[in-house]
Order: structure tokens, then sequence, then C-alpha cells
């Protein structure tokens, strides 16, 4: 696909084959109240953090990206079409890769296996309870923030909620980006490669709090990620960095 120049929405995800991997990492945001919920009390330029978990295979019949998120439904698979889609919110998104030895297919396959494990499991509750727990776990994270850093806030927020016997259930909309680092930490587990999987400096592999507690800002601002894609207003843009990304996002040629 050509560089330098942004190409229409449809055409980068009819060339999905040639320009995204398995294992790829989708950061997104919204307009919604979740998505600027969640975006105000993690400090992050994005809301939401999705694993591509297959690409395009015109040859066995399906022509779709499928990624794999942990939301307020619980953990499922989702088109990324539907991520790009105006009539959805998820206006803006961008994609980054894991590289470098040992980060091949096998241990991609392994971390897709691991999440897949997830489906269904610990989210199975009412609608509006989960809603009204989402905002009290929101409330408590903010008024972490006023006392800790940011990062140490959502970690000790997770800890607490974790540790209650009543009420231990941490809405996923606000650790879909730490349940793809600890996806990524236990899959390296096999490949000796526990600490080149951590996105986010300071933080221990054994530590789940922590791993869960990783934000999609920690995802956006880490060295280990390679910047790939950028989309917003039905274009896809090449990016090498951040910056280039999100001024493209915010109205950047």
């Amino acid at each position: 696909m050509p560089e330098g120049r942004p190409v229409p929405v449809s055409v980068f995800l009819g060339k999905g084959e040639n320009d995204l991997a398995r294992g790829d990492i989708v950061l997104s945001r919204s307009r919604t109240w979740t998505s600027r919920l969640v975006r105000f009390v993690t400090g992050s330029e994005f809301s939401h953090a999705a694993l591509v978990f297959l690409v395009p295979k015109y040859e066995e019949g399906f022509s779709s990206t499928f990624v794999l998120e942990s939301t307020r439904r619980g953990v499922s698979l989702a088109r990324l079409e539907d991520y790009v889609d105006r009539k959805t919110g998820h206006s803006d998104v961008v994609v980054l890769r894991l590289v470098g030895e040992g980060f091949d297919e096998a241990y991609f396959k392994r971390v897709r296996g691991l999440m897949l494990n997830h489906i269904n499991a610990e989210y199975d509750y009412w609608r509006s309870l989960r809603m009204g727990l989402s905002l009290l776990f929101g409330i408590r994270l903010g008024w972490h923030m006023l006392q800790r850093e940011q990062g140490e806030a959502m970690r000790e927020t997770i800890r607490r909620t974790r540790r209650n016997r009543k009420l231990k259930w941490v809405p996923p909309e606000f650790i879909c980006s730490g349940f793809i680092q600890y996806g990524l930490v236990e899959a390296a587990k096999y490949a000796e490669q526990k600490r080149a999987a951590l996105l986010k400096e300071g933080i221990n592999f054994r530590d789940d709090d922590a791993l869960l507690g990783v934000t999609p800002e920690d995802i956006a601002r880490t060295t280990k990620l390679t910047w790939c894609w950028a989309i917003a207003r039905g274009r896809a843009q090449r990016v090498s960095g951040y910056g280039e990304a999100l001024a493209f996002m915010n109205g950047g040629k």
C-alpha cells in the first residue's frame, strides 16, 4: 500500500491480509460517555484496546478482520470494520505491533489461545448492574488519582476492588488493555520472554494487579511496540510514532 499519504479505510481493510498481522494491538477512542470517562480517569488519548485475532483469508471464505476484546459484554470477538464505522462511535483507531526475537506466529497463537479461554467467563452480570459498577469503579479510581501517581492509582484501585469479597469485579472496559498485557506476559512465560513482553516500565510480571492496571496510554507510550497505522475520518495513514498518529487523528494530514 502506498506510503506517505492516506488511503480510504475501505481500501485499507480490503488489503488487511497485507497490512495487518495476528497479534497487532488496536487502540481506539470514541465520543461515548464511557470512552470519555475511561480517557479522563486514565489520562489517556485512547479508551479501548483489542488484539487482532484474524485477518482476511479470501480463499477460506472470510473477508473481515476480527479483534479479540474485553468489554461490558465480556470477552468476545468483533469486526475491525465496526470500529471504524462512524455509527458505532469508534472513529479513531491506531494499530501497533510487538516485534522482536521470540514474538513470532507461534507466540501470538499462544496469546490468542490464552485470551480465548476467558470468553464468556466472569462477566455474566446484568447490564444495568455492570454499568453501575463501572461508574463506581471510575469514581474510586478518580479518588485514588487525587492521592497517588496515575499509574499507581490504577493498580491500587484494581487491587482494592479484587480484595473486596463482596465486590471483586473489575469492569472490563477499564482493564481491556491490562487484559492484553496479561495475555502477552502469560504467553511469554513459555518462551522465556516475560520481561520483554512487559509494555510498561516498573511493573513486575508476577504482579497480576499491575498487569491488569496497564492502561491504553501505557500501551501507546511504550517503546516496545512499532507504530503501524492511524485511522480517522474514513482514512488510514501509515504512521511511525505517537505524535504523528495523534496529529493525524486530530485533523492533520
